[in-house]
């Protein structure tokens, strides 16, 4: 048509004067002008309705009409396309301009449009200019259009330009975003002509999709080769270092950088604090830390959060405010991490400090900060504060629901996450793996046996069914739940078992005072080649005492440190204590408190105060009481066994000293309660209210 006719060689000028390096102003202008005359030329094929458009290109954003201010991807359905198809011939730069336009737009919708149109036009034998097939791989590896960049590819590698490096390494980058490491290594062992560039993309594409291994082997390679390392190549290989198994390597490349020249890097310097972090190396992540000259608030971050993961935080949470000291200002990630510190520590205070923070930075509206808000809320047991903050959020996604179903579940409201996990299902929003878990757990805490079991045959039905931390919580479930045969069928039905599933079943054992099955159990868990850990052993011990298993207890505690190397804890020194008690061995258990290389705490007098209450003997009820009594004065736990040890030996003037006691001090007994499901219906009964 006249159209295409007439602005053939307006582009040729614009193409010419783009080689002296002053005809971007001019295409601009050029291509303006061109939508104006495709606007035009055929009133009756035009996809729109309304005025006479009025185009302008300003800030890489094109403006039509009445769609003024509107971006490329909010043009009705088939504007872009209608535009797209009049553009024929050879208006290679013209193609070029608008492909990079959409790029830039990042409209899913748009992209896709533009990359079946673009091959589209390959397929009817117009070819492509280098700069349009640069940005068309780009669009397939952001919009991760894997079988539009297979089929790009290959009209690349039957162009002209099929050799060219710089598209060589935009195919790299393509597979590797769309995660098909196969086909981007394919490609790599092609191209006969590499630099730099081209190892580094590879090395990160294998280290993004957490192919470690791989990526140093590529490093290692590409030193063979005699190819300097750039910062960007230190950095992605440093994130393949990552994790705790390849410290080692993460030094020897922490080595390679400091012979480079590198470490005053920011970037590479966040890189470092960042892998000794994940690593674990506190010590050598805050060493690379102080040793940086220049620090941002990535730098910060990553220092914060490689102490908040791992348990530090109140290191992360004084580094929080040196860094506000020297004046950085906090991003998303500074902001999780401290959250995530909070929660850890069960800081409730800090935590609403932060929380202000968040609302006066403008992050409050922030999906990810909002669920992290209401995660920490839950950790510190204020679940009126989670469930205030899930109220206002104006977006809610998988992760807002399980957080706040979390909460109540974790705070001992069953009944409440039951019935927010059904409203979840009736807003059309489906659970995830994490989600299950908590309704199970839910379900444990409500002994909510029918629910729990139409969550089993959910998981049955799902994806879901072969994970570990699921199956454990269903163990966990059905034994709270008094389901002892159900545990056991849950528990032999698995396909695999870890140590998550042996353990909750050892838990399981304990609960029902199975102790020979539990040690049974134990037993087999160890000839099926499964290491147990601490809290195997926790379990074990547990089971022991309440079925009065003394020297088999005893065993196995000794075996801790002698034939496994695991150093006991004080929770199996309570676990020994209580075992000893139940059994009578009062003068055993005391001894074994003031031997053992722990602190007693206020858990350790009442663990043997119960058993002097058991046996009725009151002078020592008495000495451990007054121990238990000074290192917890608000508990009213020892104040109770120590009350009804003095009304099973008929001393009630004791008894009598005792309560007022309580009386003067404020103390309230939590009463005990327990529950059955009857008709769908859980009611409670309580005890001592």
């Amino acid at each position: 048509n006249l159209c295409t006719f007439l602005v053939v060689p307006w582009m040729a000028e614009a193409a010419v004067e783009g080689g002296h390096g002053h005809g971007h102003g001019h295409l601009s202008r050029l291509f303006a002008t061109a939508c104006t005359m495709l606007h035009q030329s055929s009133a009756s094929s035009r996809p729109w309705h309304g005025e006479s458009p009025e185009p302008a290109v300003k800030s890489r954003r094109i403006e039509f009409g009445n769609y003024k201010g509107r971006p490329l991807g909010s043009l009705p359905h088939g504007y872009l396309t209608w535009m797209a198809t009049q553009l024929r011939g050879g208006q290679k730069t013209m193609w070029a301009h608008l492909a990079k336009e959409v790029l830039h737009q990042r409209d899913v919708c748009c992209s896709s449009r533009m990359l079946k149109e673009s091959l589209d036009r390959a397929d009817r034998g117009i070819e492509m200019g280098c700069a349009t097939y640069a940005s068309l791989l780009r669009l397939c590896g952001s919009t991760k259009s894997l079988l539009e960049g297979k089929r790009l590819h290959a009209v690349l590698m039957k162009s002209r330009f099929g050799r060219d490096r710089l598209l060589g390494n935009l195919v790299l980058e393509m597979y590797g975003k769309c995660g098909a490491l196969e086909d981007a290594r394919a490609a790599f062992e092609k191209m006969s002509r590499r630099n730099v560039f081209t190892w580094t993309i590879m090395i990160g594409a294998y280290a993004e999709h957490g192919y470690g291994n791989e990526a140093l082997l590529l490093f290692q390679e590409m030193l063979l080769e005699g190819v300097t390392p750039n910062r960007i190549t230190f950095v992605n290989v440093l994130s393949a270092c990552a994790n705790p198994e390849a410290l080692v390597e993460g030094k020897w490349i922490h080595g390679l950088v400091l012979a480079s020249g590198l470490e005053s890097d920011i970037v590479v310097g966040t890189a470092l604090v960042s892998m000794y972090g994940k690593c674990g190396s506190l010590v050598d992540a805050r060493k690379s830390f102080d040793a940086m000259t220049q620090r941002d608030v990535v730098t910060w971050s990553a220092m914060i959060t490689a102490y908040a993961q791992h348990g530090q935080g109140k290191l992360a949470l004084q580094l929080f405010d040196e860094m506000q000291r020297q004046g950085v200002v906090p991003n998303k990630v500074t902001f999780l991490s401290i959250l995530s510190a909070c929660a850890g520590l069960v800081a409730l205070a800090e935590g609403k400090q932060m929380h202000a923070h968040i609302v006066a930075s403008g992050f409050q509206s922030d999906i990810t900060v909002g669920n992290a808000l209401i995660n920490m809320y839950g950790k510190c047991n204020s679940v009126k504060d989670a469930r205030k903050m899930f109220d206002t959020m104006l977006e809610r996604d998988v992760v807002s629901w399980t957080s706040i179903i979390a909460a109540y579940a974790q705070d001992g409201q069953g009944r409440e996450a039951l019935l927010l996990f059904q409203q979840m299902r009736r807003e059309g929003v489906n659970p995830d793996k994490f989600t299950v878990g908590s309704v199970l757990s839910a379900c444990a805490s409500q002994f909510s046996f029918d629910e729990g079991k139409r969550m089993h045959d959910s998981i049955v039905s799902s994806e879901f069914k072969s994970d570990a931390v699921l199956e454990a919580a269903l163990l966990n479930m059905y034994s709270k739940c008094g389901s002892w045969e159900d545990a056991w069928r849950a528990f032999d039905a698995m396909p695999e078992r870890d140590v998550i599933s042996w353990n909750a079943m050892l838990a399981a054992c304990a609960r029902h005072g199975q102790g020979k099955e539990a040690l049974l159990l134990f037993h087999q868990m160890q000839l099926e080649g499964e290491i147990p850990d601490t809290i195997s052993f926790i379990s074990v011990l547990s089971a022991c005492s309440h079925a009065g298993l003394v020297d088999d207890g005893h065993l196995c505690f000794v075996s801790m440190n002698q034939d496994h190397g695991i150093t006991p804890t004080i929770e199996h020194y309570h676990c020994m204590i209580d075992l000893l008690g139940r059994a009578g061995l009062l003068d055993e258990g005391e001894d074994l408190i003031i031997k053992m290389p722990y602190e007693p705490t206020a858990v350790t007098w009442e663990t043997l105060l119960g058993a002097c209450r058991m046996h009725f003997d009151v002078k020592r009820g008495q000495r451990v009481a007054d121990n238990a009594f000074g290192l917890d004065p608000d508990n009213a736990t020892p104040y109770v066994l120590l009350s009804n040890m003095y009304a099973a030996a008929s001393k009630w003037d004791d008894v009598a000293k005792v309560r007022k006691l309580v009386a003067d001090k404020g103390l309230k007994k939590q009463p005990g309660y327990s529950s059955i499901e009857i008709r769908n219906k859980t009611p409670d009964f309580f005890c001592g209210r």
